[in-house]
């Protein structure tokens, strides 16, 4: 595998929308590639602790990361590497999971093909969780996700971080894609987090912010901002199987959404030098206790990306 040309890109003010005039929001120096990668981290909730094995893989390989553009849990696993080194963030990670405040919650296409007592109960906390999203506005309140997000985070902004690093976000009134890349780190994570449906949006530069994978589920055009070659880390769920004559609307809805969700994920992926894809596409979304798994399905896929494209043209020059 060989990486395409170098493709540089202009550097707009902060805050700004990366929509109808395809110009990209960067308040960072475009730095010049001498050896090394840029990378694009895109979301799938605890999936994206595979990001994680991908960052350690690269920092043992002596692999420069140039800037690091995350969605969502991209952002957040980006953000925790840039602030405290691959080790120091799975361990913060795992005292999370210890902490108790790493929760599992249950999606609306969630499979309901499970037979006996474990069916019977996972059918149970399914028809719970439908009603409770019928009568409550949110999951988790905005102080209850910062305190997770300030759990995982030292409170630092991003300009400070030894790397750029852009957050992506989507505007909520517009559906606008905004990129932050400076002030405060946790606040911006915690904007680009914000699932629809589990917490309210948050203001942030003069905006309502929420989930960045609403529209940029994997950040290519943000990462191409800040130099090359964009190396994109997917870290999606797979399609959910379809069972037409059986499906029950929620899921059913879920499943069409989905393909959209998947054919905008392989507009985004072709513009990207190269793909790394761990295999965590079946994970739970919300499953931290899979860390360790997680972080070595990165592991694996960034040694073999790095044995398919020579790995050692992009450690740092002498």
């Amino acid at each position: 595998m060989t990486f395409a040309a170098s493709r540089k890109a202009a550097a707009p003010p902060c805050g700004s929308d990366a929509g109808s005039a395809g110009r990209a929001t960067v308040t960072v120096p475009l730095r010049a590639h001498h050896g090394g990668v840029v990378l694009a981290l895109g979301s799938g909730g605890t999936r994206g602790l595979a990001h994680l094995g991908v960052l350690a893989e690269l920092e043992a390989e002596g692999v420069p990361v140039l800037g690091i553009a995350g969605t969502s849990s991209g952002a957040m696993m980006g953000a925790m590497w840039l602030a405290l080194g691959s080790a120091a963030a799975i361990e913060r990670v795992r005292e999370f999971v210890r902490s108790g405040l790493a929760r599992r919650m249950l999606d609306i296409g969630s499979d309901h093909h499970v037979h006996g007592l474990a069916g019977v109960l996972h059918r149970a906390r399914y028809g719970a969780t439908m009603i409770r999203a019928v009568l409550t506005r949110h999951v988790l309140t905005q102080e209850e996700l910062l305190a997770r997000v300030s759990f995982l985070l030292p409170d630092l902004s991003i300009e400070s971080l030894r790397a750029p690093l852009l957050v992506v976000a989507t505007d909520n009134a517009s559906g606008a894609e905004v990129r932050l890349g400076r002030g405060p780190l946790r606040l911006a994570v915690a904007a680009s987090s914000a699932m629809p449906g589990l917490v309210a949006p948050l203001a942030l530069a003069g905006r309502r912010l929420q989930d960045g994978g609403a529209v940029a589920e994997i950040p290519v055009g943000a990462a191409r901002t800040l130099g090359s070659p964009v190396v994109a880390v997917e870290v999606s769920e797979g399609l959910p199987i379809g069972r037409p004559d059986t499906d029950r609307l929620p899921r059913a809805m879920f499943r069409a959404a989905a393909m959209g969700w998947l054919a905008l994920r392989n507009r985004l992926l072709a513009e990207a030098d190269a793909v790394i894809a761990p295999a965590v596409n079946h994970l739970h979304w919300a499953d931290y206790h899979a860390l360790d798994e997680a972080v070595e399905a990165g592991r694996i896929a960034a040694r073999a990306f790095l044995g398919t494209v020579q790995g050692s043209k992009f450690k740092a020059q002498s």
